[in-house]
């Protein structure tokens, strides 16, 4: 409906013409082939690809196509409602069972997008006390209940700076006191935490940082987290099937036994090729938040298709550890070279190598030159990292050859020189 020039709709129309015009819109190039190979047909010629999550190359492997066809064939194409009502199929608890398995945990609990893992799972551990209260009232062991849904005073979060935004947004919805620490600043963490008066504490941490590639300190969290008896919950999804000897992700890495953090939070987009989330842990707590997360019970899971084929990807990224193997190497190759340049990488240790620009102009202008020399390669900037702080995110992934890698260096030798980076 037309507005005035003050109206929330011509406001929203006035800043959206005011970012086109700057050049930050995104530009987004639509694909004409699968992007999920190193390789993309993109305005009627191949450009290579970059920012990839099919880390391992799961996502078109034979042995995964042909597991979700088969489960297509059985299945049909959608799950036909949520978890608590129909869908609950043999598909998706298969898949909880493997996960759970394959992170050293007792049981998981899946969402159709990682995203939602953690916006629903947050909120809901602190939930704890009135669903207690909830739960005495109708069992009839008090008369009314005491405790307010909304109420959640008895909790501090602790969270990592750079925690990915879905972890973020799950903390504002579960409206708890919270606390955030400087990357990676354990001693922070540990003054805060030790002055925190709050029965219930939770510490959140990614485990391999999305824009910075980095690997968060776990050992020193789960010690903290032991001595003032607070819960642990780390989001690795893009640790898990990538780092540590058998690649179980950040835990492994550091030689943190899983008995140590209460909830791994994971996806099946990066490594395993396929789409959805999970939050593991001991079997009571993931039993708990199947009555308590709301994304978990309002809404539909994975199509059944998509289950079986992350388990068949699971079993293989196991049995095939050259995968990850090659996309470290690939990463490691990359981030000398391109420091060598002198690009800074900002403490990058797993796939994920950004090269700072700093700039967003700058970036964006990367970002174009780069798909005028047939590579696709976005730029993050604000509010996906600080003002100031744009960058280039470059992913490796085990199906890069090293004469790409080699090419994609040529072109940022380039235009170090010729943008003044």
């Amino acid at each position: 409906m037309a507005g005035t020039a003050s109206s929330p709709s011509e406001r929203i129309k006035s800043l959206t013409r005011l970012v086109q015009n700057s050049g930050l819109y995104p530009n987004n190039p639509i694909v004409n082939s699968a992007t999920t190979e190193p390789v993309i047909w993109v305005d009627g010629r191949d450009h290579l690809l970059f920012c990839s999550n099919n880390l391992l190359g799961l996502s078109n492997h034979p042995d995964v196509k042909a597991t979700a066809q088969k489960a297509l064939e059985r299945y049909g194409l959608g799950s036909g409602g949520s978890r608590q009502m129909a869908a609950n199929i043999d598909v998706h608890r298969a898949l909880e069972c493997r996960i759970a398995e394959f992170v050293g945990q007792e049981d998981a609990i899946c969402f159709a997008a990682g995203y939602m893992a953690n916006v629903g799972v947050i909120p809901a551990l602190m939930k704890v006390d009135f669903l207690q209260s909830l739960a005495q009232t109708h069992l009839g062991h008090q008369d009314a209940t005491s405790v307010r849904e909304d109420e959640t005073f008895g909790w501090e979060v602790f969270s990592e700076e750079l925690n990915h935004a879905s972890v973020v947004d799950g903390i504002r919805l579960a409206k708890a006191k919270v606390s955030r620490f400087p990357h990676k600043n354990m001693e922070r963490l540990a003054e805060t935490i030790s002055q925190s008066t709050m029965p219930s504490k939770l510490i959140l941490s990614d485990g391999v940082f999305s824009m910075d590639g980095d690997i968060a300190p776990v050992p020193a969290m789960a010690e903290l987290a032991r001595k003032n008896n607070a819960m642990l919950m780390i989001d690795d999804a893009h640790g898990v099937g990538m780092l540590g000897e058998n690649g179980r992700g950040s835990l492994e890495h550091h030689g943190v036994s899983s008995s140590d953090v209460d909830l791994q939070m994971g996806t099946f987009t990066k490594a395993f090729g396929g789409v959805g989330g999970y939050v593991a842990g001991d079997q009571e707590v993931i039993d708990f938040l199947r009555i308590s997360a709301r994304t978990y019970i309002f809404s539909a899971p994975l199509p059944p298709s998509i289950a079986a084929g992350v388990t068949e990807a699971i079993d293989i990224a196991e049995r095939e550890p050259w995968r990850r193997e090659k996309a470290l190497e690939n990463a490691f190759y990359f981030r000398r070279e391109v420091e060598s340049q002198g690009y800074k990488t900002l403490g990058s240790e797993a796939h994920i190598v950004p090269t700072l620009i700093g700039d967003e102009l700058k970036a964006a202008e990367v970002t174009r030159l780069l798909r005028h020399r047939g590579i696709i390669a976005p730029h993050a900037r604000y509010p996906a990292v600080a003002l100031g702080q744009a960058r280039i995110r470059f992913v490796m992934t085990c199906q890069h050859e090293r004469e790409q890698i080699d090419f994609l260096l040529g072109c940022l030798a380039e235009m170090r020189e010729t943008l003044k980076l």
